[in-house]
């Protein structure tokens, strides 16, 4: 009676865990495939690029600035893109995407963002996806300048405050 018992409890088990297992490996796979994941991260990078140089042109707007300055301003730049394409390459960002999406939906959830991604609207939301996220950086841009300007103001005030204390803390020493 007991292993009878055990033995129903398990079928009943068994669907319910079916409906919550992970998603496989190829679920995982033809989810990234029809989210078009490669092609948004590569279409992401050079938006995030001009982003920065916006964002350095803006923080330098009204300032005098020799070529030197540009030009260690520009390297600067260079450098933070070429970070920034090395550690969000694409071999890179697989595996956590394939984590993240694992961790987070089920196979049943893989399979319905399957369908809704390949859906003709699932596609236009992918189509239109460049522009959303370039006008969202854009936005965010308008706020995160003034902040970024008031704290390089506070930073030379500082600096200016430290100055004449040191100054004075000289003059007192004479």
């Amino acid at each position: 009676m007991k292993s009878y018992a055990l033995a129903l409890a398990l079928m009943l088990a068994s669907p319910l865990a079916a409906l919550a297992a992970p998603p496989s490996d190829a679920q995982v796979s033809r989810l990234l495939e029809v989210m078009r994941a490669r092609q948004t991260v590569e279409t992401m990078l050079p938006q995030i690029e001009a982003s920065q140089q916006q964002m350095a042109e803006q923080m330098m707007a009204g300032r005098e600035i020799t070529p030197a300055e540009r030009e260690r301003l520009n390297s600067v730049i260079a450098r933070s893109s070429a970070q920034l394409r090395k550690g969000l390459a694409w071999d890179k960002l697989e595996p956590i995407y394939r984590d993240i999406y694992r961790d987070t939906f089920d196979g049943q959830d893989t399979d319905a963002l399957i369908a809704f991604y390949a859906s003709p609207t699932g596609q236009r939301l992918l189509d239109k996806m460049p522009v959303l996220m370039q006008n969202t950086m854009n936005a965010m841009q308008k706020l995160v300048v003034p902040m970024m300007q008031e704290l390089q103001q506070d930073i030379e005030a500082e600096a200016r405050n430290d100055a004449v204390k040191r100054k004075s803390a000289g003059a007192e020493t004479k």
